[in-house]
């Protein structure tokens, strides 16, 4: 009873947590160009999220390690978001905007890192596994995406606002159920700066930050792109539908795949599929190529973050791990998407959005490179 009760919280937690990306990351972009900024401004926009996530997560990490309440953290990462979002109701300037952006992401950075670490805990205890836990997130995500995307072809791209803030708000029910966690029972005190002097951590972090670099042309400009070749807002839901749906089967079955292959071959392999999506959307606009890149999502994201999330599990110490956690998080989703999105930014005049998924297939290239490095006994499964 008590493992379906932790199941059932953390899915609701998932769910709803991105039922509001599955908003914001097809059609904020549209609405702030509503807003008449243009495509780099957009692009700048979008990064003040990561920024803060890049700058503050390890300092919430480690006071996570060191108090042991993370739920309480997770309630007020998510309030505090949800208060600072509906600023954005009234904000109609570019500066108003980014002040808001920049607030909203320092106060929701720490939620997700600290949900997974401890998700993670009900993993190794057997419990239940972390994909399919996750993939509730993934439904969350289609389902808003679908939702938004046949209601914006028939109302004002202000209800976006409106639906990020509602699935936001419903999502502190969620966490306020989480579990208190075991407050300070890890007396051994590491040090987090020494940890990251070893090489494999340090090639990890570069591995994983460049991945999502790379994608920084699909978030900035794919529903862009799609909206100027006159594809729909429903067919532009339904593109990044597919290819969360994807993402789901490929985590149900995820934990067969951790235990067979480990970590560090699954995270080569979601890199590999990374830089051929890419390529596929430099080519053109056809909706066959659309397609088979979107399908290609399972790899690129769900295979790289299921294999990464559970490899950063593995190369910190318990005492550790929470911190650990929030450092993958800020390298990867704040330094990696702040190097994708002001990259497309100072480039998208330049080279286009084609040649922009031309220059993310290089950089998952290079990756890839890196991770072939990084010594799979280091990951393995603990029994």
């Amino acid at each position: 009873m008590e493992n379906r009760r932790l199941y059932l919280t953390y899915s609701a937690f998932y769910f709803a947590y991105f039922a509001a990306l599955g908003i914001y990351a097809p059609y904020f972009p549209l609405y702030l160009k509503s807003l008449g900024f243009g495509g780099p401004g957009i692009a700048v926009l979008l990064a003040l999220g990561p920024v803060s996530r890049f700058l503050f997560p390890a300092l919430w990490g480690r006071w996570a390690d060191r108090t042991g309440r993370r739920k309480l953290l997770v309630v007020l990462s998510i309030a505090g978001a949800c208060c600072v979002f509906a600023l954005l109701f009234a904000a109609r300037s570019f500066w108003l905007v980014a002040w808001a952006l920049l607030l909203y992401g320092f106060l929701l950075a720490p939620a997700i890192p600290l949900v997974d670490g401890m998700v993670q805990e009900e993993t190794d205890r057997r419990r239940f596994g972390y994909g399919s836990v996750r993939l509730w997130g993934s439904f969350g995500f289609i389902f808003s995406t679908l939702l938004y995307g046949r209601l914006l072809d028939r109302l004002p791209l202000a209800w976006v606002l409106a639906g990020i803030l509602i699935a936001s708000a419903l999502n502190v029910l969620p966490a306020a159920a989480l579990p208190s966690g075991h407050g300070r029972t890890l007396p051994e005190r590491r040090s987090l700066s020494r940890e990251l002097r070893r090489p494999e951590i340090v090639r990890f972090l570069c591995a994983t930050t460049l991945m999502q670099a790379s994608h920084g042309a699909y978030y900035a400009y794919f529903s862009l792109h799609l909206d100027r070749a006159g594809y729909s807002k429903t067919a532009i839901g339904a593109y990044w539908t597919l290819a969360v749906a994807a993402e789901i089967l490929l985590m149900l079955g995820s934990a067969r795949l951790l235990q067979r292959s480990g970590p560090v071959r699954l995270i080569t392999v979601s890199l590999g599929a990374a830089a051929f999506r890419w390529f596929l959307l430099a080519q053109a606009i056809d909706p066959w190529l659309l397609g088979i890149g979107q399908v290609l999502h399972a790899l690129s994201f769900g295979l790289f973050h299921v294999s990464a999330v559970n490899a950063t599990h593995r190369l910190f110490p318990a005492a550790l791990r929470s911190s650990g956690q929030s450092l993958y998080n800020a390298l990867t989703y704040g330094l990696g998407n702040l190097l994708g999105l002001f990259g497309c930014a100072a480039l998208v005049d330049a080279l286009g959005v084609r040649g922009l998924f031309g220059l993310s297939s290089a950089l998952a290239l290079v990756a890839l490179l890196i991770s072939l490095s990084l010594p799979a006994q280091l990951f393995r499964e603990e029994g």
